[in-house]
């Protein structure tokens, strides 16, 4: 059994096939070595500038936007989800858990910190959203 070769080609194809191999020689050669970009960009570093403080105070809006907003709030619900946004640890949050199981309740921010044992510098973020019911009646 005779194989033929599938590369037998007429001298008009093999022509061919050296001009086009020329061509994106050519081609290429043109488009590595010649620069199709202007000259000179003329930059305005006061606008660049201004775009980016432009820039700058909208992701720091978006920032302030994406926070989660705090509102006053009784510290004896607090759940472990909201301890966490608000920055306490586990512990923490389970000492006031354990506290609440034995029906007592905080009734200031001193007891608050005693009672869960957080820090002065957390204690000071989070004691402006407290918010405590009136005891006695409300004549």
């Amino acid at each position: 059994m005779k194989l033929e070769s599938h590369f037998k080609f007429t001298k008009q194809q093999r022509n061919g096939i050296f001009l086009l191999l020329i061509l994106i020689v050519a081609f290429q050669g043109i488009y590595a070595f010649i620069s199709f970009s202007p000259e000179e960009i003329s930059v305005n570093s006061k606008e660049i500038q201004r775009f980016q403080a432009e820039i700058d105070s909208l992701k720091t809006v978006e920032i302030e936007k994406r926070k989660p907003k705090h509102f006053p709030f009784n510290p004896n619900f607090i759940t472990d989800y909201k301890g966490y946004t608000l920055g306490m640890s586990t512990e923490e949050i389970d000492r006031l858990l354990q506290f609440r199981k034995q029906d007592q309740w905080i009734n200031s921010v001193k007891q608050f910190q005693q009672v869960t044992q957080v820090s002065d510098s957390l204690l000071a973020s989070m004691s402006p959203y407290f918010k405590f019911p009136r005891l006695g009646n409300a004549c």
